[in-house]
């Protein structure tokens, strides 16, 4: 059993830091991170934006999903999370719509406890499942901030950063922001592991075990309920036993969906390659990406993925197989060697949230003390990447100008571009090849359109025409530097297309798995009378 770490009374300022201060800021980051949250709410699909349904799977959505109103994010086939709100709405996996509407149903339908508790939470209701599988994983971040205080009591400064480090690391807010299983179930094994320090060895092992019905994965946290000693044979004997005997729910549950649904196209095995192959591939992705990055999130992924290295080390050089969450983080250190591209790709990509339990062990065993402060800060910087995750739906364009003429004209992107994207205020969508937004003037005049904004290429310098019918309105060049957009073009009554049309084919840039040509930011759309531009 390991007792909660204690601190020294020497240190440095975070270790003075007072202990209402560090109370305070602990509140403090709760109100901001429900602020966040909140900022994702819709009067009309409530929170549903948080579930990250693309429109790519509009025609494969199970019947109860599309008559609950929710927030569809356009040229996306959406996240992982679509999936799981499905399968919470159809419990008793019956329905014969979940074998078209889920990718890889026997697969996804292994993780079934969380779609069990929105069903619950949702008392049947479509409509509240939904707004319940969506907040899920809401609810338990904040039941995790208060867990982590059995080892991260709020005494001094460096307590409040490695609570911090865990609760804003960007695998958890990434598992917030797409209603994912990752954060619910790192709540999960955080509960058992404290069970089992406080000597409730078989209550910690149901909490582990029914973790393992909501990601397999969580079972690697079985380690825990060894002795540290491995050098006899006798002494693998329990532990053995013990993984056994938790891997039994998870084992009888995969019975049954295969014996329903019969062997899983893909079992999970595409996520696991030959030992560090993904992670080489991965940093010569972001090494590429930061010598001309078109935004932020390459260097945010380089020090995410820079950190995820730092805690593996940790685990490799520090050899405390004796201690309990050494034994949890080893195991998952030892995972992150074999993970393949399709986790680490994108930015920062699916590991940081893959490998929470790691991030979470790391911070309770870093030793206390100013000569280990390096070690921590560098571990922790998966935060960087996570200020990404909370922009809320946010489209690129805004409309503006005369009130009575803004009600009347309607903007909507149409074909070529992807999902909106933003941080801090800047917004934008990327594009592929030829792009289009329709404008529809309401009134029975021509209307005045006076546009403005940014443009900027993936990669190389190309030229891109914008175009409304036959009319050229605007034609550059642009390359990784944002170029300026200004026209102004008359809009006759009813439906026009405006083309944004690049000179060269999309292409795919480091690990992102979109094909992109360039992109639009902060475009303003004035709308005045005719013979009112400005």
């Amino acid at each position: 059993m390991n007792p909660p770490p204690q601190t020294s009374a020497r240190g440095g300022l975070l270790r003075r830091l007072p202990g209402w201060r560090v109370r305070a800021a602990l509140v403090a980051c709760g109100v901001v991170f429900a602020w966040a949250v909140a900022q994702f709410y819709d009067p009309a699909t409530g929170f549903t934006s948080l579930i990250s349904i693309g429109d790519v799977l509009s025609g494969t959505k199970v019947t109860a999903l599309r008559q609950v109103p929710h927030y569809v994010y356009e040229g996306s086939s959406g996240y992982d999370g679509a999936y799981y709100a499905q399968l919470a709405l159809h419990p008793t996996l019956e329905n014969p719509e979940l074998a078209k509407a889920i990718d890889n149903l026997p697969y996804r339908a292994r993780r079934m406890l969380f779609c069990w508790v929105a069903w619950l939470l949702g008392l049947g209701q479509p409509a509240w499942i939904v707004q319940a599988h969506a907040l899920l994983n809401v609810l338990c971040w904040f039941a995790l901030a208060a867990v982590l205080l059995r080892w991260f009591p709020p005494t001094n400064g460096q307590n409040l950063l490695r609570w911090f480090g865990v609760m804003f690391s960007h695998g958890l807010c990434m598992s917030v922001r797409n209603s994912l299983v990752d954060g619910p179930s790192l709540l999960f094994v955080a509960v058992a592991i404290a069970l089992l320090e406080s000597g409730r060895r078989a209550g910690g092992g149901v909490v582990l075990a029914l973790a393992g019905l909501g990601k397999e994965t969580s079972l690697l946290a079985a380690a825990a309920w060894g002795d540290g000693d491995g050098k006899k044979l006798r002494t693998w004997r329990r532990p053995a036993a013990t993984a056994i005997a938790l891997a039994l729910p998870l084992a009888a549950w995969m019975g049954y969906v295969r014996w329903k649904f019969g062997p899983a196209d893909d079992p999970g095995f595409g996520n696991f390659t030959l030992p560090l192959a993904g992670f080489i591939e991965k940093w010569r992705f972001v090494v590429c990406d930061v010598r001309s990055p078109a935004w932020g999130l390459p260097w945010a992924t380089l020090l995410a993925v820079g950190a995820l290295g730092v805690q593996g080390l940790f685990f490799l050089l520090r050899w405390r197989p004796g201690e309990t969450w050494w034994r949890v983080g080893a195991a998952f250190a030892a995972m992150m060697v074999f993970l393949s591209t399709p986790v680490w790709e994108g930015y920062p990509g699916a590991a940081t949230r893959v490998l929470l339990p790691m991030t979470l062990a790391f911070n309770v065993l870093v030793p206390r003390g100013r000569r280990w402060l390096p070690v921590l800060l560098a571990g922790n910087l998966t935060v960087l990447a996570s200020f990404f995750e909370f922009s809320p739906p946010h489209e690129f364009f805004q409309l503006r100008g005369d009130p009575a003429l803004r009600a009347a004209v309607r903007v909507t992107p149409a074909n070529g571009w992807h999902a909106p994207e933003g941080h801090r205020g800047n917004y934008w969508r990327w594009s592929k090849e030829r792009a289009e937004l329709r404008i529809a003037n309401g009134t029975p005049q021509p209307v005045m359109l006076t546009v403005r904004g940014r443009a900027a290429s993936a990669s190389d310098v190309r030229g891109l025409r914008i175009s409304i019918g036959e009319l050229l309105v605007w034609d550059g060049r642009i390359g990784n530097g944002q170029a300026e957009i200004r026209f102004e073009c008359a809009l006759p009554p009813g439906e026009s297309v405006l083309v944004f049309a690049s000179d060269q084919p999309a292409e795919k840039v480091g690990g992102d798995p979109r094909e992109l040509a360039f992109m639009v930011s902060n475009l303003e759309i004035v709308v005045q009378p005719a013979g009112g531009a400005r």
